[in-house]
């Protein structure tokens, strides 16, 4: 038991020396650590900066801002503990910064000065000690080259079956079955247009014409320049059909044009023709109002034109009768 409280007794004894000497190096009113989670870095890495500020009972310490004696440096973070009071009854300021640089070499870290006030209202200050960071560059691989590496070939994606099924073969085939039924729609079409009756010689397509026009029976109602103006067109179609040249889309005067320079009529025929279609012309648009007798005598003017240029070894249907009322 003795032996126990001796070494008991040489164990206190020591920890009392220990927290003397701690005392003496702290017996300024204020005293400053600065320190650095690591004194060697890489470019781009992140340290921690922590400033400890203790001061004694009756000391009153003044707030700084340590981010300013960092201007080298990129501040990521910066948190401030305290001031508060401590167990031995002094107070206790701690700051915290999070650094980074992306340029190497070595920083010396600045001593920052801290500023207090004593009890008897004495203004003073105290300076933290001064560190260095080295600040390296980031250590390269036996693989790196120098040279500007190679560009990577593009990246394929490998499809299934289903991919393409869906995405190229099934829009084919929905374009295939359009332009096939739009084909199919386009023939039918084009069959209900086709003539399949046998064709007919030009006049007797055009002696049906008068006599349906005689029918018609347009003067007895008044309507004289519709009765000139489908005599007109008859005749004009006739020609065209008969000789193949584009009569009715021509005025009088280039339709007699046309039919002289074809030489398939003689120049008296051509002429009979033209003063047949510029009377009509004058009933049509100069509003001329012929007598009875004139346009009974203009209908069978048209239908001996039909006689005179018709082909005769064609057979033919009974001509209008020229007698009776237009």
């Amino acid at each position: 038991m003795t032996k126990y409280l001796n070494r008991l007794s040489k164990r206190v004894t020591l920890l009392l020396i220990l927290a003397g000497i701690a005392f003496s190096a702290d017996a300024g009113p204020v005293t400053v650590k600065a320190s650095l989670s690591k004194d060697r870095i890489t470019i781009g890495d992140k340290v921690d900066f922590t400033l400890l500020i203790k001061g004694k009972n009756g000391v009153k310490l003044s707030p700084i801002d340590p981010s300013s004696y960092f201007q080298a440096f990129e501040v990521k973070d910066h948190v401030q503990k305290g001031p508060y009071k401590s167990w031995w009854g002094g107070s206790l300021l701690e700051y915290r910064l999070v650094l980074t640089t992306f340029t190497t070499g070595d920083y010396i870290i600045p001593r920052i000065s801290v500023k207090y006030t004593e009890k008897d209202g004495a203004e003073k200050e105290v300076l933290s000690p001064g560190l260095v960071l080295h600040v390296e560059p980031v250590k390269t691989s036996p693989e790196d080259k120098d040279d500007v590496r190679e560009i990577k070939p593009p990246l394929t994606l490998p499809h299934s079956f289903w991919f393409w099924f869906f995405t190229v073969i099934v829009p084919l085939l929905f374009l295939g079955a359009y332009f096939l039924v739009s084909y199919l729609r386009a023939r039918k079409k084009g069959d209900i247009m086709v003539n399949t009756e046998p064709a007919r010689p030009p006049h007797e397509i055009a002696y049906e014409r008068l006599n349906k026009l005689r029918e018609l029976k347009l003067v007895e109602q008044a309507k004289i320049r519709e009765h000139y103006y489908l005599l007109s067109e008859i005749i004009r179609g006739y020609l065209e059909a008969r000789y193949e040249l584009p009569i009715v889309e021509r005025t009088t005067s280039e339709a007699y044009k046309e039919l002289l320079a074809s030489a398939k009529l003689k120049r008296k025929e051509v002429t009979v023709i033209r003063d047949f279609l510029e009377e009509c012309d004058l009933v049509k648009f100069a509003r001329m109002l012929p007598e009875s007798n004139e346009i009974e005598k203009d209908f069978s003017r048209g239908v001996s034109i039909v006689d005179l240029t018709k082909i005769v070894s064609a057979p033919a249907l009974p001509a209008p009768d020229q007698g009776g009322a237009a």
